[in-house]
């Protein structure tokens, strides 16, 4: 369906003004990236990631020199010396065809790449820990594209829009009950020399970070197990952690109405080190 004519905030467009598929019906995909003093952080592993959608969605992407490319362009765009030492970049993947909810079985993507300020954020949600406990808001699942980082983040948003405001994150579980992700991280737990994540086989988006600090805890000894866990699970844990490609990881200090190590945890600690050397922890970066 063409567009006849169109205003943004009362300003007509001229025509003909394309109305992307991304703004209309979340049609697409996004990775956000940690940019650390010039160098995005798990390059190749958001890529991959960004990749997987896009056959999964039956979108067309670039091979990954190209988005390299892209991304050196973007870079050079910069005025080297007013670059500051952390930044954020955004990879939109969005669709270019179809009529309405109907899609040929493979689309171009729309590619935009989209260079961010840092978030400022509490130095303490690092060095002490966050508040957080169970959102009542149910985690979308049971589907392969659930799992999927799509730009349709309704779910999320509505979440955030119910979190206690002493609360700096909160757990999604799904319609069963389950345990599943963060509003805008992932979950894990220690609990003696095990760690414990949820299981988003078919909903929930496994993160960057989260792959990263999984594989780093297999590397040290620690036991990784992937489960379907209710939310009692929590209460025997040790040590409870957030995470995602921006905040590092989080660890809870409060987890409902009980008191938790935070930061001064054994994991908390040693992962803290680690996040020193990525330029992730908030002294660092």
């Amino acid at each position: 369906m063409a567009v006849l004519a169109c205003s943004i905030d009362g300003v007509i467009q001229s025509a003909p003004f394309p109305l992307s598929r991304a703004v209309q019906f979340g049609d697409g995909l996004f990775e956000t990236i940690a940019v650390i003093r010039g160098q995005p952080l798990f390059w190749a592993e958001h890529l991959a990631r960004l990749r997987r959608g896009a056959e999964l969605l039956g979108i067309d992407l670039l091979d990954d020199a190209q988005l390299l490319t892209y991304w050196q362009q973007l870079q050079r765009a910069l005025s080297q010396a007013e670059t500051p030492a952390a930044l954020v970049l955004k990879i939109v993947l969005a669709r270019r065809e179809g009529a309405g909810y109907a899609t040929p079985p493979a689309s171009p993507g729309e590619l935009l790449f989209i260079l961010q300020d840092w978030p400022q954020r509490p130095a303490a949600y690092w060095q002490e820990g966050v508040a957080a406990g169970l959102s009542m808001v149910p985690l979308q699942s049971g589907a392969p594209y659930l799992t999927l980082k799509s730009l349709n983040r309704l779910n999320q948003i509505m979440a955030r829009r119910g979190l206690p405001p002493d609360w700096q994150e909160a757990v999604l579980c799904d319609r069963e009950g389950f345990l599943r992700e963060g509003i805008q991280s992932n979950l894990f737990w220690r609990q003696g020399a095990q760690i414990f994540t949820p299981d988003l086989g078919d909903g929930g988006v496994t993160g960057i970070q989260l792959s990263a600090i999984l594989q780093r805890l297999a590397t040290w000894g620690w036991q990784v197990h992937r489960l379907r866990l209710a939310p009692p699970a929590l209460l025997v844990a040790e040590e409870i952690f957030f995470c995602n490609s921006l905040i590092g990881f989080w660890p809870v200090r409060r987890w409902q109405e009980r008191e938790l190590p935070g930061a001064s945890g054994t994991l908390a600690q040693r992962l803290a080190d680690w996040h020193r050397q990525l330029g992730l922890f908030p002294e660092a970066a």
